[in-house]
């Protein structure tokens, strides 16, 4: 019993690492997010286990060359931009705290699968959804949540407006909300059809679908794209996977369609003020045949180019916001398109790090830097907080797990007993 409930404790202490990974700035301290201190705590721990990976120095390289070329643009243009300073630490501070979850992981778990990480995932979103609708019927628990996290995400005037048409939920802005409920819906559908459940498992996983995507459409309604991608990545491996859970599958989509369609009719019940907002994409649709709504017909007139030589090969080193959302519009401009190449290189080059002979894995990640690159289209993004915890879930596999041959055999007996003893 009582090692049953100091195992609970310690399944929920990762499961609030993994959330404030997600949703670093839901909790202040000392002026930073969360990440810029669990980064330092994941750094101390790296140095200490003598750093095990060869792999992450590859990554630390090809993120120096990013680094350089923005350095590079600031310094040609004569630009000071802090926006760089923030960025490093933000990646850095993702990157070693992706490192101690995981090692805690494998404390906790012994031999985690990739399932475990992907369920810890879906329940650190689902966890903010349930925060996120806490805070909208409870005044008080909305304050509460609201004075832990950073102020810089939605001051108090922009909050208040922007909660006539649309949840805020804890720790997230706008935009990014829809991004995160995106990678729960693409996850969940992956797990249909990859594992076997039983029956509490499937109905509660339908369930958590069509929650975190009504809640993730009224907080942001780029959550279509994350749903419309999950329904994607079902469809190819329902009929190019050669063992996929077809079966449950069907059901899945069956029971989830009802599920969604009694989720409309409650939403109008209980969120009467939004749901002219959240369902003007499918409003329109019915009414008009068109796919559109008019934040989407925006985003037309923020797509341009830089129409200089010099800009357009290696920017103007701000990234000052100046006008255009696009995350394509805002890199050309900040360090040219070799830059952007290079911002989108560095997550495809830690993606790729995650590959394995599983090749629905390696589809499912291509798929995510895929869905990255689509979202960047509405605005600047990336998802290397989700590819950093891959990362390093595959490098513990990797090497202390199944070591390889090159480990002596005394290396390997005393690994299958504790497979992280030794780091």
């Amino acid at each position: 019993m009582k090692n049953f409930i100091i195992n609970t404790i310690a399944k929920a202490l990762l499961l609030i690492l993994v959330f404030y990974l997600i949703y670093p700035q839901a909790l202040e301290i000392r002026g930073s997010s969360f990440i810029s201190m669990s980064g330092i705590v994941g750094i101390i721990l790296y140095g200490l286990h003598k750093f095990p990976f060869k792999e992450v120095v590859s990554v630390l390289i090809v993120f120096g060359i990013l680094i350089f070329i923005c350095y590079i643009s600031a310094y040609v243009n004569g630009f000071v931009d802090d926006f760089m300073t923030g960025y490093i630490r933000s990646q850095m501070g993702w990157f070693f705290t992706a490192y101690m979850i995981i090692y805690f992981m494998y404390r906790i778990h012994g031999n985690p699968t990739i399932y475990t990480v992907l369920g810890y995932i879906i329940a650190a979103i689902a966890l903010q959804s349930v925060i996120t609708l806490i805070m909208f019927f409870n005044e008080a628990a909305n304050d509460f949540f609201f004075s832990l996290q950073l102020k810089s995400i939605v001051d108090e005037e922009t909050k208040e407006i922007a909660e006539k048409e649309r949840l805020i939920g804890y720790g997230i802005g706008f935009f990014g909300a829809g991004i995160v409920a995106g990678y729960a819906l693409i996850f969940i559908m992956y797990l249909f059809l990859k594992i076997k459940m039983n029956i509490k498992t499937f109905i509660f996983l339908a369930l958590l679908y069509a929650f975190i995507f009504y809640v993730g459409l009224f907080s942001a309604r780029t959550t279509v794209i994350g749903f419309t991608a999950s329904f994607v990545v079902f469809a190819i491996l329902f009929f190019i996977d050669v063992k996929p859970q077809r079966r449950q599958g069907i059901n899945f989509i069956g029971i989830l369609l009802l599920l969604l369609v009694v989720g409309y009719a409650l939403c109008y019940i209980y969120f009467p003020d939004f749901t002219e907002w959240a369902f003007e994409l499918f409003d329109r649709f019915r009414k008009e045949g068109r796919i559109e709504t008019a934040s989407s017909n925006g985003i037309i007139g923020m797509l341009y180019a830089p129409n200089d030589f010099k800009t357009f090969i290696i920017g103007n080193g701000n990234m000052a916001f100046f006008g255009s959302d696009v995350g394509y519009t805002r890199l050309m401009f900040y360090i040219g398109v070799p830059g952007m190449i290079m911002y989108f290189f560095y997550s495809a080059y830690v993606g790729i790090k995650c590959f394995t002979k599983d090749w629905t894995l390696n589809f499912l990640i291509i798929a995510l830097l895929i869905y990255n690159m689509i979202m960047n289209v509405k605005g600047f993004t990336d998802l290397n907080m989700i590819l950093y915890l891959f990362f390093f879930y595959f490098l513990f596999y990797k090497y202390y797990v199944f070591l390889p041959k090159v480990y002596s055999n005394q290396r390997r007996e005393i690994s299958k007993k504790d497979p992280i003893s030794q780091i």
